[in-house]
């Protein structure tokens, strides 16, 4: 009997504590002005009230700057947001700043904090910041060190960034509403797993940007007309689905070095480029780019990795699958595909033949890929057309890659490679061989209208033979740079560039067999490349030299060979140097003599006054016919 007394004493002992803990808690009015009953600013409220009381805010304008230091529900008495307005007394100060957890600001105007925070929850928790409308500040809402906090539905416009968080986890950013901030709608610094979900970013410079914020989740969110849509920075493991990201000037989604996140759901549309990988280990499924100028590019900038990323073609690019090729061998894609962009990543004896590739960051991109064919595509109106990256063994040929921003072929760290009966027009640059790429043969194609080079060989690009390919229309038909060594250039044209041949720090390169007309300059040897190299012991022969100006030669170079048998570019017997010829038609060539009837002139050519063509060619003596008195023709040589 004894313990049942003591049970229930103990039960109404506890329900006393309840109901006296709330009874404790107490409303205290503010008014503008004050008066009876009510305090004239929040501060004095504030400073009165105990945690869990309620300061409720009448309607008004109220200049101070608001420090929380206790665990209280601050809301304003209309619900209304514009109708009661806090604007600081001292603007670099925050308009409130909140040291205590549980607090609960809504129903207020916030504006004119432009040196700092419209609210600044500081190393606090289970706080909820809502209906609240927030201009002209310098950070509407700051979080730091702040966790399990909740901001929702807040509008936050005409602010240098809407809601910034450093080093805060897991707060829940709902329903909020960032327009025409200059920099940020929403921010996050080395904070992780926040939710982000039906949240909208319009006309700043970044819409929803993340960095070192791994873990977080971005949901049903859209961003618009901003610089930048969604822009993840070394943010992996984080979801983003169901967002719109559209009209913006760069990006709609980026992940740079954000890897093992997923993207599901997300609609891209009418961005400059749609979704960019610069990241490895993504899944994306079920994301639907359209009318991006560039719809989808993966690419390692950040991530120097095997870009194995996990993208079925549920994701398509106008409505077209991406095909994105990981360890697949042995598979042909035709235009039964009807693939709008393709990625070959550790694949082997891949064929991709007669796709219509447009409006990607690449159309065609190989990477650790070997003996595959790329035959008979039409490429165009992309960031770049084929890319190929350490692959071998693999041709391209008989594509026709027209009007892309940058290059029509790369090939990057590439060896055995055969490039042939290629068109490419209209592009920044024809083929670039780079970053040590070997042993290639770039044949009969035809390369026009490059705003920079028709062919670039760079970084170390050794061994390479240019053979037979039509070039024409470019700053540079053949651009040689950065050590590329060892290379033969033969019986090319080039035509109809300020640069036939132009070449920094490259030496020991043969170049044969050109016709190298209507440039402003035919061949051009240059030390200015950045490590001091000049451009060295190269063997230029046999090649037909029409241009304003033939040659300019910084180097120490030959411009002949020994005197050898065999047909020159001119019809003569021999080979010997070249053949210096102007537009007049009085250039050394066509006007030197040929005493013994050689085709090689008697004196040697001057390329510049250290080197010369000592075998240079010339046209063989002309023959006419004549009649003589008696109507008999005879010959005549001159």
């Amino acid at each position: 009997m004894k313990g049942k007394r003591i049970l229930i004493f103990t039960v109404v002992f506890t329900l006393l504590i309840l109901i006296s803990g709330s009874a404790a808690a107490t409303t205290l009015y503010v008014k503008e002005g004050g008066g009876t009953g009510a305090y004239g600013s929040l501060q004095e409220a504030i400073n009165a009230a105990s945690d869990g009381d309620i300061v409720l805010v009448g309607k008004g304008v109220y200049s101070e700057n608001v420090l929380v230091n206790k665990s209280l529900k601050i809301s304003s008495e209309s619900s209304h947001p514009k109708k009661t307005v806090i604007a600081p007394l001292d603007p670099e100060i925050p308009l409130f700043h909140v040291t205590s957890d549980s607090v609960k600001i809504s129903g207020f105007t916030l504006k004119g904090a432009n040196s700092t925070y419209g609210i600044y929850l500081d190393g606090v928790s289970g706080s909820k910041i809502s209906n609240n409308y927030f201009s002209e500040n310098w950070r509407s809402i700051m979080l730091r060190d702040s966790h399990e906090n909740t901001l929702k539905n807040n509008r936050l416009s005409n602010s240098d960034d809407g809601i910034w968080l450093e080093s805060s986890e897991q707060n829940i950013i709902k329903d909020n509403r960032a327009t025409s901030n200059r920099h940020y709608g929403f921010y996050l610094n080395s904070s992780q797993n926040n939710t982000l979900k039906n949240n909208c970013a319009f006309g700043g410079a970044v819409g929803i940007y993340m960095e070192n914020s791994s873990g977080c989740r971005i949901l049903n969110s859209e961003t618009s007309n901003n610089f930048y849509g969604i822009y993840l920075l070394d943010s992996g493991e984080s979801l983003l689905k169901n967002n719109i990201a559209k009209s913006n000037a760069m990006y709609g989604i980026y992940l740079g070095n954000s890897n093992v996140s997923t993207l599901k759901g997300n609609r891209v549309k009418s961005n400059q480029w749609g979704i960019y990988l610069d990241s490895n280990s993504n899944t994306l499924q079920n994301n639907k780019m359209s009318c991006n100028s560039r719809n989808f590019g993966a690419y390692t900038y950040h991530y120097r990795g095997e870009m194995n990323n996990t993208i079925d073609t549920s994701n398509t690019v106008d409505g077209k699958p991406i095909y994105y090729l990981v360890g697949v061998s042995n598979q042909t894609l035709d235009s039964s595909s009807n693939a709008g962009v393709v990625y070959c990543i550790n694949c082997e004896n891949i064929t991709l033949k007669d796709l219509v590739l447009e409006n990607c960051s690449f159309g065609i991109y190989l990477y650790n890929t070997q003996n595959s064919l790329i035959e008979g595509n039409n490429i165009s109106n992309n960031e770049h057309g084929i890319y190929l990256g350490n692959c071998s063994i693999t041709t391209l040929r008989g594509n026709s890659v027209n009007s892309n921003e940058g290059d029509a072929f790369i090939l990057s760290s590439c060896r055995n490679c055969f490039v042939g009966e290629n068109k490419a027009s209209n592009n920044m640059a024809g083929v670039w061989l780079c970053d040590v790429s070997t042993d290639n043969l770039l044949k009969e194609n035809t390369v026009t209208s490059s705003s920079w080079c028709c062919i670039d060989l760079g970084d170390a690009s050794c061994n390479n033979t240019l053979e037979e390919n039509l070039l024409s229309e470019a700053y540079e038909g053949v651009y040689l740079y950065g050590a590329s060594e060892e290379n033969t250039l033969k019986n090319n044209t080039i035509t109809a560039s300020s640069y036939g041949l132009y070449t920094e720090g490259c030496g020991n390169n043969t170049i044969s067999g050109n016709n190298i007309s209507g440039n402003s300059v035919g061949i051009s040897f240059n030390p200015n490349w950045t490590d001091g190299t000049g451009s060295n012991y190269n063997v230029i022969y046999n090649n037909y030299l029409n241009n304003s100006q033939n040659a300019e030669d910084y180097g120490t170079n030959t411009w002949n060979i020994s005197k050898t048998e065999g047909m020159n570019i001119a019809g003569g017997p021999y080979l010997g140097g070249n053949f210096w010829a102007s537009p007049e038609g009085d250039g050394f060539s066509e006007t030197a003599p040929d005493e013994d009837g050689d085709r090689i002139a008697d004196l040697p050519y001057n390329v510049t006054e250290t080197n010369y063509d000592f075998l240079p060619l010339v046209f063989g003596k002309t023959v006419k016919n004549t009649e003589t008195t008696d109507g008999n023709r005879c010959n005549k040589t001159e």
